[in-house]
């Protein structure tokens, strides 16, 4: 069945590796620092700018901007959200704006696991996850979010990447970014690949599968 949506990470190594973006995913990149991160979610942004699709940031961690300034000035649409207010209204705010842009749009997200520290608990923020997930799968979304890499309880994980459709570890060695797929599309053979997405927009960006 064809998409109604088509989409790519804005990465010809990322997107090789899942064998394209597809609609409804959710993609949770597993990191030791945020920039690692914002590499992802910078080619993500570049990518949806170019092809004039509804870019939302859901920003409200204590990090910098995990997008470009050129992003941020006019292509996208900043949601200021403040974990301190709670969670149910923390979460109103995002499922009201996930059915205020409708199908096809594009999210980004902070880092998730600043919010465990802000509401004192990972069983909130993996509830969190849960709720918020099935709607942006339902209206046909890319979305990116992170987390860092153990920092938080294995239930949490497990209930995470249970519900996502990917989950990536990101490793940097001397500033070159190397993936590994913990969970991948269906779709895709189930194999285990370690790829290299270096700090390129090339085509010829190094990939090395291992069966």
């Amino acid at each position: 069945m064809m998409s109604e949506f088509e989409f790519t990470s804005g990465i010809p190594a990322f997107d090789e590796i899942l064998q394209g973006v597809r609609e409804g995913d959710n993609i949770v990149l597993q990191v030791d620092d945020i920039e690692d991160y914002e590499f992802f979610v910078k080619a993500f942004g570049l990518n949806a700018k170019m092809e004039d699709k509804t870019l939302i940031y859901f920003r409200f961690a204590q990090h910098n901007c995990i997008l470009p300034e050129e992003l941020c000035s006019d292509s996208i649409l900043i949601m200021d959200l403040n974990p301190e207010l709670g969670f149910e209204h923390f979460i109103s705010q995002i499922i009201n704006t996930i059915e205020k842009y409708g199908f096809g749009a594009c999210y980004v997200f902070d880092c998730l696991s600043d919010l465990a520290v802000d509401w004192y608990s990972d069983v909130m923020l993996g509830n969190l996850f849960m709720l918020v997930c099935p709607y942006l799968y339902e209206f046909k979304t890319v979305t990116y979010f992170a987390l860092y890499r153990h920092y938080h309880d294995q239930m949490t994980f497990d209930n995470i990447h249970n519900t996502a459709q990917v989950v990536i570890d990101v490793y940097n060695h001397k500033g070159d970014l190397f993936i590994h797929p913990i969970k991948v599309p269906a779709t895709v053979a189930r194999t285990e690949a370690t790829g290299e997405a270096n700090r390129r927009y090339a085509q010829d960006a190094p990939v090395t599968g291992v069966p």
